[in-house]
């Protein structure tokens, strides 16, 4: 017959119990505050309650506070962007299916009514004996800055090959006549030289004499010759 555990028994039990309740109570502060003070959002359902844990962080992250933001799976499905909630809830369901953890950027509304950017990283984290999902843990990070300046980039680099796109580049042998340097374009037309590169560059001419040709044309003209004497004593 068993002998019954004596009050000094029970008592030393009770007093083991009380400890392991404390070190518990301990550990779970020390991760809560570990949660509170990461830069990510911390999300974690549980299926069995349809309740969802979302950390400090995540409501400051998207300017909520706690009792705006119902505690529910289908709270973050009706943040998401319309434009990506269908394709991020099945990516994220086929990679459930196959048993894998997940990241995803997608967008999710804010109080003021505009979105972030998110990457959202998270796994199943518990089954039941059916192969079911009973809980989903993960973080999202708030990635706005870095996707503006992608956008920015893309703009530049779209800006820049439509620039190039405009740019004309002359090469190979140019037909040119010796005379009157008029040039013969693909189509065998003759154009005046200016006319040619203006087609098939991005030069503009401005028109003006040498100092041979003003020779040439204007050397006989006492104005001229008074202009030479002029610019020579000076």
């Amino acid at each position: 017959m068993d002998e019954k555990p004596t009050y000094e028994e029970l008592e030393f039990h009770i007093k083991e119990l009380k400890n392991e309740l404390l070190r518990l109570k301990s550990s779970e502060e020390r991760l809560r505050l570990a949660i509170d003070a990461v830069n990510d959002g911390v999300f974690d359902f549980d299926y069995r309650k349809n309740e969802v844990y979302f950390s400090p962080r995540y409501y400051t992250m998207l300017g909520y506070e706690p009792y705006e933001m119902p505690a529910s799976r289908e709270t973050w499905l009706n943040l998401l962007h319309p434009d990506d909630r269908e394709k991020t809830s099945a990516y994220v369901d086929e990679r459930i299916r196959q048993k894998k953890s997940w990241s995803q950027e997608f967008r999710l509304k804010t109080k003021d009514g505009n979105y972030k950017w998110i990457r959202g990283r998270g796994k199943v984290s518990e089954w039941d004996e059916n192969g079911n999902q009973v809980r989903r843990t993960g973080t999202n990070s708030d990635i706005t800055e870095r996707k503006e300046a992608e956008f920015e980039k893309e703009k530049l680099i779209n800006k820049l090959n439509d620039a190039l796109k405009n740019v004309k580049i002359l090469g190979d042998l140019i037909p040119i006549c010796s005379s009157c340097k008029k040039i013969r374009d693909d189509k065998g037309y003759w154009n005046q030289l200016e006319s040619y590169f203006e087609q098939h560059s991005t030069a503009l001419f401005s028109h003006s004499l040498c100092p041979a040709c003003m020779d040439e044309i204007y050397g006989k003209d006492d104005w001229y010759k008074e202009l030479k004497d002029k610019k020579t004593r000076e």
